[in-house]
């Protein structure tokens, strides 16, 4: 059973900023927050559903960067043309993450900061180089790269009176390759590589995520440049239901290897 709460169901952003604190915490899809509710591990007295600020959705390009509506769910964005045209990596990832419900229900911005270990989507975006975009009361915003946004398992660089915004992609550019690898046994993913190359640039970013409480990040001139398993010797695998820390790191290089090839063999984008 959940725990009783107020339901608080702003239509102003400034009201719901104005409900945010200590005591209460935002609420969208609730796919991940409600199970934390159901099992006891999070009682806030109130939930400030933000579904109807208008101020978090939509998809538009901004200069050089995609940004992406804080509620803008999986499902939406797996489909969403700009998100396919320049980010069709990500896309793919969105196609896949979790099941049907969680896909339809989730946002972007909830997976995000529940900072769940196994997502595959803060691998991901963090290969794009991705930010958030924080927003409290008073209009006081600042911006944090995913990679400092997700700080430990279950836990984001987020204060509890502020409010995702948006994610804020860099377009890649024509000579990007990406992809995104995943081996997974269980409902959540085991391993997640996520592989992303500039050709333009001459710089390469590997994201190993899923297999350790956090995503681990390489960065090389080029694909060629990575050792599969000096990148599995590195990484700090959490021993699970899923695998030892040995079998974690024996998939993380086979793994990594994949993704290389698999990368010679995409196109642009």
């Amino acid at each position: 059973m959940l725990p009783p709460f107020r339901l608080v169901r702003p239509s102003r952003l400034e009201d719901a900023l104005d409900a945010l604190g200590e005591d209460s915490s935002a609420y969208c899809g609730g796919t991940e927050l409600l199970l934390g509710m159901r099992a006891g591990l999070h009682r806030p007295d109130a939930l400030v559903d933000v579904k109807r600020l208008d101020e978090l959705a939509g998809v538009a390009l901004d200069g050089e960067t995609l940004v992406i509506g804080a509620r803008e769910t999986h499902m939406d964005l797996a489909v969403q043309p700009l998100v396919t045209e320049h980010l069709p990596m990500f896309a793919r990832v969105e196609h896949k993450v979790g099941n049907a419900r969680v896909r339809a229900q989730g946002s972007v911005a909830g997976n995000l900061c529940f900072a769940e270990p196994k997502s595959d989507v803060g691998t991901a975006l963090i290969a794009y180089g991705a930010s958030v975009t924080l927003v409290a009361a008073g209009d006081q915003r600042r911006e944090v790269t995913v990679q400092d946004f997700i700080v430990g398992p279950y836990y984001a660089e987020k204060e509890p009176e502020e409010l995702v915004l948006d994610v804020r992609v860099p377009v890649p550019t024509p000579g990007t390759r990406a992809v995104y690898l995943k081996y997974q046994i269980m409902e959540r993913p085991t391993l997640g590589v996520a592989l992303v190359e500039d050709r333009d640039a001459g710089r390469t970013r590997l994201v190993v995520g899923a297999v350790g409480e956090i995503p681990a990040v390489w960065d090389v001139d080029a694909p060629g440049d990575l050792d599969p398993d000096a990148v599995a010797a590195e990484v700090d695998p959490t021993p699970d239901l899923t695998g030892s820390e040995r079998y974690k790191r024996h998939v993380t290089a086979v793994y990594v290897r994949r993704a290389v090839e698999a990368l010679s063999k995409v196109g642009a984008r």
